[in-house]
């Protein structure tokens, strides 16, 4: 008798679980295509930037430079306004 209660038990969750393990398969399937989809849009980008560079090489070493100064600017500026709200001594 515990055999077929366990059994019933088990076919009972069996059920219930296998609509959930369905849709669970179902995601892990579409997330593994978007995944594959990111990474041919970043491949492509990556291509098509390379590509550019070569074609405007001053240009991409003025814009990696003004990127560089903003950044930096920015920096100098944030680290700059953390002095000022230290407390004075």
């Amino acid at each position: 008798m515990m055999t077929t209660v366990a059994q019933s038990v088990a076919n009972a969750a069996s059920e219930y679980t296998e609509p959930l393990r369905a849709a669970v398969k179902e995601d892990l399937r579409t997330a593994r295509g978007a995944v594959v989809a990111a990474r041919h849009a970043v491949e492509d980008c990556a291509d098509t930037t390379v590509v550019e560079v070569r074609r405007h090489p001053f240009m991409s070493l003025a814009v990696a430079a003004a990127a560089g100064i903003l950044v930096g600017s920015l920096g100098g500026f944030v680290l700059g306004r953390a002095d000022t709200r230290r407390l004075p001594k």
